[in-house]
């Protein structure tokens, strides 16, 4: 690696890079992969090439929250690109305003608006899309309005089961029974009062270390009111 490339990784990473000594700020993670077995979650390691054939493709992360996505074919040691430093809370603002822009041309419809969450890993339970989880939290789900009780049920895709309760009137809020057995990569049909949405659940990997990370990897996979609800806490 000649002086230039060296120079041209550490100026928009620098912080990255003097903040973390350890091997473990030279290793990023897989948000994508198409075509090659790496799978979400895994954890490449920068000091090393990484090998994309023709028609492959990854999306790494890195510690500051940043992205960097590749097209085989493709072998370098990923530090050679250049990752932008960016700042996640103004990305995602501007993320949930170009999608509320393309919402306003073709007009409103249920599930397509942002909703503001009082805490990030609520699943809203009144809009269709993806929610995001963290492994082993349980299952809470979310209304905006609770002034009045609702027959609540949740089932999979398949409606291999079905799970009923009764939503209580003054409570946002309701966690998960025991006979609804939600967990991530899957998706599920919910209702509040006879209105359905559909939700499909990423659950985020534990090599997330930090805010900045896990509300990149919720934005890319369209959690991003959950995202926003993180970064809101900071």
């Amino acid at each position: 690696m000649n002086i230039t490339r060296i120079i041209r990784w550490m100026l928009p990473v620098g912080a990255l890079l003097a903040s973390c000594a350890s091997a473990s700020a030279a290793q990023l993670v897989v948000i994508e992969a198409r075509a090659i077995a790496l799978r979400p979650g895994a954890v490449v390691d920068d000091t090393k090439p990484l090998v994309l054939k023709q028609g492959q493709h990854v999306t790494l992360l890195s510690e500051t929250g940043a992205t960097l996505k590749l097209d085989g074919p493709y072998n370098k040691v990923p530090s050679t690109d250049q990752i932008e430093r960016v700042d996640i809370k103004t990305a995602l603002s501007a993320l949930i305003t170009q999608r509320q822009a393309r919402t306003s041309e073709v007009g409103t419809t249920r599930g397509t608006t942002i909703v503001k969450l009082p805490a990030p890993w609520l699943i809203d339970a009144t809009h269709t899309g993806n929610v995001c989880l963290r492994d082993g939290d349980a299952v809470v789900f979310w209304r905006p309005s609770s002034a009045k009780a609702a027959a609540f049920t949740v089932m999979p895709d398949d409606r291999s089961w079905r799970a009923q309760a009764n939503w209580p009137a003054g409570s946002d809020q309701l966690p998960a029974s025991a006979d609804a057995p939600v967990h991530g990569g899957a998706t599920y049909v919910v209702s509040i009062d006879g209105a359905e949405s559909a939700v499909t659940v990423n659950t985020l990997p534990a090599v997330l270390t930090n805010d900045s990370m896990r509300a990149a990897w919720m934005a890319e996979k369209g959690c991003e009111a959950q995202a926003e609800a993180l970064l809101n806490m900071q």
